[in-house]
């Protein structure tokens, strides 16, 4: 189920930002504040990227088997209701038409046994997310670059 709120809301399921040949990625995150941060440095920094908001894991579990276009890359956070974001990663990485996809696993936790179960699951990355603004704006500038980069169409 799509959001169709007004652009000074938070989008509370899924909002697409552009459509067609862009590479497009789902942030899947339980904290509106983060969607909400997400959401503005996608818009302003990173405005070539199709981008599709979750506050949680069932929306994608439903769409798995849907004909529903897939994402390019996928960013999971750890800790979430409903269903955790390794809950999530498992169905994913088991599921034949979803498992290609790159999981970037971005989150507050800082246990190394997460992020070894995480691998172990199929995890393209681990991220611990930053504090600031900045450098969470950094992280996601990365993370684009390094998973959607070699997607991009010249400018």
């Amino acid at each position: 189920m799509e959001n169709s709120e007004s652009h000074n809301s938070l989008p509370r399921l899924a909002q697409k930002r552009l459509v067609g040949i862009n590479p497009s990625l789902y942030i899947i995150d339980d904290n509106d504040d983060n969607l909400f941060l997400y959401e503005w440095i996608f818009t302003r920094y990173l405005p070539d990227y199709a981008l599709h908001l979750f506050s949680d894991g069932l929306f994608v579990r439903q769409s798995q088997d849907s004909s529903r276009p897939k994402p390019d890359l996928i960013l999971l956070d750890l800790k979430m209701p409903h269903i955790s974001g390794f809950e999530l990663l498992n169905e994913l990485k088991q599921n034949p038409g979803w498992q290609h996809i790159p999981v970037v696993v971005f989150t507050n936790s800082t246990s190394p046994k997460d992020e070894e179960d995480c691998y172990k699951a199929g995890a393209s990355a681990f991220v611990q997310k930053a504090f600031s603004v900045n450098t969470i704006k950094a992280q996601l500038e990365e993370i684009c670059q390094r998973w959607l980069g070699k997607k991009r169409l010249p400018l």
